[in-house]
């Protein structure tokens, strides 16, 4: 055997081998850092729900609570980023990757983690250098007098320790296509290796490009730059982290480029607000582990089965409610999936409809509080929290009822899509009710607290975990086991949508250095478009945008460019958050994205993903006469929020 193919049999074998090598090494300190990190969110919960109660009982404050929040949310919110890249769930695109011949998809999976790769080192780097400056000037806290760098070093080895989980997937991602043997692979990693290699240096030295560009065109370049990325299946996180480098060094200089990516990431993630997003998801996560899920399908179920696609109507509001507490859509179609597509199957339910029901009602838990697509979008806009999550009260329980509405007609119209199910007396109706007062009491507790001012979100959140807690102890229904798995999945839920915004933050001071809202603004007024026809160009926006890109993503994306065009034209900013959010969430119910419907078909395997699109195709009319009353009537999504 000649030398070349000793090489080529070796190479994989060695890069497969050093990857698991790695993987394993990393398995105890990323599992380390996440207890860490549970330790800092009961942590943060403690001191939430002391300084609430002490405050308004005996008008006490919990001295330095906010600072200390502040610091352990660094912590909650870093702490599992290592744990989600072995696991594979950084939110990405994949759209164009999944279409792509095998010998092209390795190969840029393989370069969009060294893109991911590097970004993390400079930001290891550049937060390494906010511990620096933080110890040798020996800054502290204000209150409490604790020194600041030990958190921001503990961030700077959870980013760290991201980066090193990055190359062990890069070293398997690059064995995979040395194991292809094939030279257009190899080719195409090397073009990758370039690029990077390329981008860094540009970021470093922006002066050495051979060509000038104008400063609306370096702006245009970067975004453009984002975009691509991203559709490459590049990590979300990483795309944006990327482009802030490289559009803030061409605009202004490497030296701005590099200390943005460093302090922002930080402000960041140290802001006390963040913490409301781990507790209330693991407030969900509680109620999920706990079987109340169940609960609400089937007090739904006693009151409304007996109506024409009574099942797919009670999984609706149940979806809705659990949907709600969990603050994620997923969860809501993984739990309500496995609890009533059975009931459906059984009845013998048409499954285009039976499984795009569920789909569907997902969404509506973005639209009722806790919403984290509410939260991202009120951090990016500095807008109300609070207000958002009364906001979207009634445009939820609106939605439902023409979900239900239009699960019901179809239902008489063609009684074979979806029979009826048994009638409930009044007896177990009640029953059915009272065995669901946990959660009425958790969501009465957060909403009641948000709504008459008492509590700050945050501050409901850490209310909320902790009752739901307390509930599931009181009930018997917390076992050890789902205690620690519910605060896992909390903390790695968290970690992968912070991250996004962290460098989101980043970003959007690129896009303001750049002045491309001013020019897109320029540009909407030369239009002369009227009001509702700015409104529906948004929207049309939107639909085209949900088509390739997640909610998350599509929010960060493109709320700050849009936003300053909306409040010019003189939208509520709050009537606009609800728009904006419920059109993001159309995407995970539209082709050929539709995360819900990729959830939904991973449980009922023997309906094609094509099938389960076609039902939810009518569903899209309960969006569009969601979307036209709103427009029409804005005091639906604006009522609550005025009597607070």
């Amino acid at each position: 055997m000649t030398a070349a193919a000793t090489m080529g049999a070796t190479l994989p074998a060695f890069l497969d081998t050093s990857a698991k090598a790695l993987l394993r090494a990393l398995y105890w300190p990323s599992r380390a850092c996440v207890f860490v990190g549970a330790l800092a969110l009961v942590a943060t919960m403690g001191i939430t729900v002391a300084d609430v109660v002490l405050r308004n009982m005996f008008a006490i404050v919990v001295p330095g609570g906010m600072e200390l929040t502040g610091l352990l949310t660094i912590i909650v919110t870093l702490s599992a980023l290592a744990t989600v890249e072995v696991e594979g769930n950084h939110i990405r695109v994949d759209l164009v990757l999944r279409a792509l011949p095998e010998f092209i998809r390795q190969p840029m999976i393989a370069g969009g983690l060294m893109l991911a790769l590097v970004t993390m080192i400079v930001t290891a780097v550049q937060i390494f250098g906010q511990v620096l400056y933080l110890r040798q000037n020996a800054i502290v806290t204000g209150l409490l007098g604790l020194p600041e760098w030990p958190f921001v070093l503990a961030a700077t080895f959870f980013v760290a320790l991201f980066a090193l989980a990055l190359f062990a997937n890069l070293l398997g991602a690059l064995g995979a296509v040395a194991a292809s043997r094939d030279l257009r692979s190899a080719m195409v990693a090397g073009i990758w290796a370039v690029v990077v290699a390329g981008i860094l240096y540009v970021s470093l030295y922006p002066d050495a490009l051979p060509f000038s560009i104008s400063r609306e065109a370096r702006g245009i370049v970067s975004i453009g730059l984002c975009f691509l990325f991203i559709f490459l299946g590049v990590h979300v996180a990483a795309a944006m982290a990327v482009t802030a480098l490289v559009g803030i060094s061409l605009l202004i200089s490497p030296t701005a480029s590099l200390t943005s990516l460093g302090t922002t990431t930080i402000d960041v993630v140290s802001d006390q607000i963040w913490s409301v997003v781990p507790l209330f998801i693991w407030m969900g996560l509680i109620v999920v582990a706990t079987g109340f899920a169940a609960g609400l399908y089937r007090a739904a179920y006693q009151w409304i089965g007996h109506l024409p696609g009574g099942l797919a109507s009670a999984s609706t509001v149940a979806c809705a409610g659990l949907s709600s507490m969990v603050g994620d859509t997923l969860s809501g179609v993984y739990s309500m999936g496995s609890i009533a597509l059975p009931q459906m199957r059984t009845y013998g339910y048409d499954m285009k409809l039976a499984t795009a029901s569920i789909a569907c009602a997902a969404t509506i838990g973005v639209m009722i509080p806790p919403s984290i697509a509410f939260i991202v979008y009120g951090m990016i806009t500095e807008v109300s929290i609070g207000k958002l999550f009364m906001a979207g009260i009634l445009p939820g329980i609106l939605f439902t009822v023409i979900l239900i509405s239009l699960i019901t007609i179809r239902a008489m119209i063609h009684p074979e899509l979806a029979p009826r199910g048994e009638r409930s007396s009044w007896h177990d109706r009640l029953s059915a009710s009272i065995a669901i007062w946990p959660v009425v009491l958790l969501m009465m507790l957060v909403l009641g607290g948000i709504y008459s001012g008492a509590v700050t979100p945050n501050e409901a959140a850490g209310l909320g975990a902790f009752g739901a807690l307390l509930v599931a102890t009181v009930t018997g229904r917390l076992r050890f086991t789902s205690f620690t798995e519910s605060i896992g999945q909390a903390l790695r839920l968290s970690a992968g949508i912070i991250v996004i915004f962290m460098f989101a933050t980043a970003f959007s001071r690129f896009i303001a250095i750049s002045g491309l809202t001013q020019q897109l603004a320029n540009f909407v007024i030369g239009l002369d478009l009227g009001k509702y026809e700015l409104i529906g160009a948004i929207l049309l926006f939107y639909v085209f945008i949900g088509m390739f890109m997640n909610a998350l993503p599509a929010l960060v994306l493109t709320v700050p460019l849009f936003f300053p065009i909306a409040m010019n034209a003189g939208f509520d900013p709050i009537w606009f958050g609800v728009i904006v959010v419920i059109m993001v969430e159309l995407g995970v119910v539209t082709p050929p994205i539709g995360v819900n419907v990729f959830a939904i078909a991973s449980m009922a395997k023997d309906v094609s993903m094509y099938e389960i699109f076609r039902g939810v195709f009518p569903f899209w009319i309960a969006f569009v006469i969601l979307i036209g009353l709103i427009v029409l009537f804005p005091q639906i999504s604006l009522f609550l929020p005025s009597l607070m």
